[in-house]
């Protein structure tokens, strides 16, 4: 693994040759500067869940905790919207300003055959199988 803000110079220094980010994170970080080839993954969306402690939740009104879970969903469904929509305007910016050239990866059904055992495995070492397989259920 490597850090979030090595990662520029370790592919200017071929430590590593690809990676996968969301548009904003290619922008942010001048990727393109040093790997101007996109390929077009159909990277997900990164969810930010709210967190409360159980105790805590547990300590709120009923209708303030179905306030807060429906807003929690609602507000997801919003940014998951919002940041698709922007990814796709800054891909297309980047572009026209000869940043960057989209590629298409038409191996993503390989990709997934190779990487679903991978991350069932690893659930399963952090516990978080029942999570992961709630997760496949909506995909």
């Amino acid at each position: 693994m490597i850090a979030y803000n090595e990662i520029y110079n370790a592919i200017q220094n071929n430590v590593i040759s690809a990676g996968e980010n969301e548009a904003a994170g290619v922008e942010q970080m001048k990727f393109y500067e040093v790997a101007p080839q996109l390929s077009m993954t159909q990277h997900a969306i990164t969810i930010r869940p709210i967190c409360f402690s159980t105790k805590t939740f547990k300590k709120l009104d009923k209708s303030i905790q179905d306030a807060i879970v429906k807003a929690g969903k609602e507000a997801g469904a919003y940014g998951r919207q919002a940041e698709s929509s922007e990814d796709e305007q800054k891909l297309v910016a980047l572009e026209k300003a000869g940043k960057l050239k989209r590629v298409p990866f038409t191996d993503r059904a390989q990709m997934i055959k190779l990487t679903d055992p991978v991350m069932a495995a690893y659930a399963k070492e952090i516990d978080a199988d029942g999570i992961y397989q709630k997760i496949n259920a909506i995909k």
